[in-house]
């Protein structure tokens, strides 16, 4: 208590923290740009045009995409990815799946095909080789070792979006409330500092049909994490449909195959659901019940 009296102690301090103050007429870069971009959506986009005018990943913001176990949350994540590696680069640290897994899903999106050809193979990781970086962790790893991770790769790689999956992955017990809290707050803090991207995927809990659509109160653990984080998107399959398709009853082709819900959606006005549809054999979502497999170009 005696420190915190001591006036040069808070002398020393508030000089440091007065590089963070900023004036008004400082700001006008970033005010003008908010009104003269032309409707243009600010941040990186989705794969899907329905989108391009409604949601953006920007600098400095962390997304958090949750969804049942099960329900494509990492592979919907990964084409993402994939699509904008053309534009971006991406670090993606699966903690549940093999590094080749991983990149034999990408390269399967990439062809749209689930058999490419082995040119097709060696040009797409060759391709992606200054663009991509896969964290070589399929173990629970402690929060503070993400944290270095994603600054070094932000700071040193110069990555543009950094994906963790998941947050039960990263050394916080499921009932520790307050350490999920921290966690999602330090990495906003990254996130700010560095000007990446963050994305992390999470779990919602299971209702009491798996055919309900979650909203983002289901998100399992700390409330924080909805607080905190700047976009939340909420991917679900449609099971009752999946039901249908494997008992021969009528299935409706224009009923979804999934629905990627924007729950949250801080720096941007739209909230909503968009439907789409899963080429099986690209492990592709595509936007429409054409089925037509989107093209990647490397």
């Amino acid at each position: 208590m005696q420190l915190l009296n001591d006036k040069e102690l808070l002398k020393f301090t508030g000089e440091q923290e007065s590089q963070f103050l900023v004036r008004p007429n400082d700001l006008y870069g970033g005010v003008n740009e908010q009104f003269n971009n032309d409707g243009t959506i600010n941040g990186d986009l989705l794969p899907w045009s329905k989108t391009h005018k409604k949601v953006g990943l920007r600098q400095g913001e962390v997304s958090l995409w949750a969804g049942i176990t099960g329900h494509g949350k990492s592979q919907l994540l990964g084409q993402v990815a994939a699509w904008n590696l053309k534009y971006k680069k991406w670090l993606i640290a699966s903690m549940e799946m093999l590094p080749e897994a991983t990149m034999s899903r990408m390269v399967q999106q990439g062809a749209g095909t689930n058999h490419p050809s082995d040119e097709y193979i060696r040009k797409m990781l060759d391709w992606a080789s200054n663009r991509l970086w896969i964290y070589d962790q399929t173990d629970t790893v402690k929060f503070d070792r993400i944290l270095g991770m994603v600054f070094f790769a932000a700071k040193e790689l110069k990555i543009n979006h950094i994906v963790i999956d998941s947050l039960m992955k990263c050394g916080i017990r499921k009932d520790d409330l307050d350490g999920q809290a921290m966690f999602v707050d330090k990495l906003c803090w990254a996130a700010k500092v560095t000007g990446c991207h963050i994305h992390l995927v999470h779990h919602v809990r299971k209702g009491e049909k798996e055919s309900n659509i979650p909203d983002k109160y289901d998100i399992r653990g700390a409330s924080e994490i909805i607080d905190l984080c700047d976009n939340i998107f909420i991917i679900h399959r449609n099971k009752s449909k999946e039901i249908k398709q494997r008992t021969g009853q009528y299935v409706d082709e224009h009923e979804q195959d999934c629905s990627l819900i924007v729950a949250k959606q801080r720096h941007g006005e739209y909230e909503g659901l968009f439907k789409l549809w899963f080429n099986s054999e690209s492990k592709q979502y595509v936007p429409d019940p054409t089925n037509q497999v989107m093209a990647y170009h490397i």
